[in-house]
């Protein structure tokens, strides 16, 4: 049985190559339950991968990726399905579904879970409310800002309770009053006990819930 006290994340020698260009070499990283962690570096250092990597989305080239005490590196196609239906994701210019309102779209998480309508329904009006979204259920996403997408995707990331939110650039393309926004939401998760971690080229503070600030370099640095 694992101690209460053990790392809820831990990343071990890993190393990842994509036909002959070494991305991340010998990389270890650890974070803990209910921890805040901030990733920096330079575009090229690894970040999004590094993301990849913890979400199953890719394969190390080698080492240990190991998440509540289980490897799973060594995780088949459909365990990997359901580790990231425990998580809460904001990858990259991930997108909302225009032909739906903005309801729709953050059940979709707790449907693919075999939730059912009823429940998911509620489960992402709850969402909205955590994330000061109430009024903007039935809105298209084509009708929203900037900022205002960023908390849908955050609702929806957070629709299954996950104990782990993974954040690739949330704030890259808000404007400084709505990335505060979204990065204290985060850090009321983070106080709450959720483990979150993000990935930014901005640096980030929030009254919320301390940070850990982690600076990764590039192969070349």
């Amino acid at each position: 049985m694992m101690e209460d006290d053990s790392p809820l994340l831990e990343l071990r020698n890993i190393a990842v190559a994509y036909n002959d260009h070494t991305v991340l070499d010998d990389l270890n990283l650890s974070v803990q339950r209910g921890e805040f962690v901030v990733l920096h570096g330079k575009t090229g250092c690894g970040k999004s991968t590094i993301f990849q990597l913890i979400a199953g989305l890719k394969q190390p080239t080698r080492g240990e990726i190991i998440i509540a005490g289980d490897r799973i590196d060594q995780y088949d196609d459909e365990q990997r399905r359901w580790l990231r239906r425990s998580m809460g994701i904001m990858l990259q210019n991930a997108s909302l579904l225009t032909d739906r309102t903005v309801l729709e779209n953050i059940m979709l998480p707790a449907l693919a879970s075999d939730v059912a309508i009823k429940e998911a329904r509620h489960r992402a009006q709850l969402a909205l409310n955590k994330c000061g979204i109430a009024e903007l259920a039935d809105a298209r996403p084509s009708s929203l800002s900037a900022g205002q997408k960023q908390l849908a995707c955050l609702a929806r990331a957070v629709i299954n309770h996950p104990v782990l939110i993974l954040a690739d650039a949330p704030v890259t393309h808000l404007d400084v009053k709505n990335a505060q926004s979204l990065i204290d939401l985060l850090g009321t998760f983070a106080k709450a006990g959720v483990t979150v971690l993000i990935a930014s080229h901005q640096h980030l503070t929030s009254p919320k819930c301390p940070m850990r600030e982690i600076t990764l370099r590039t192969i070349e640095d």
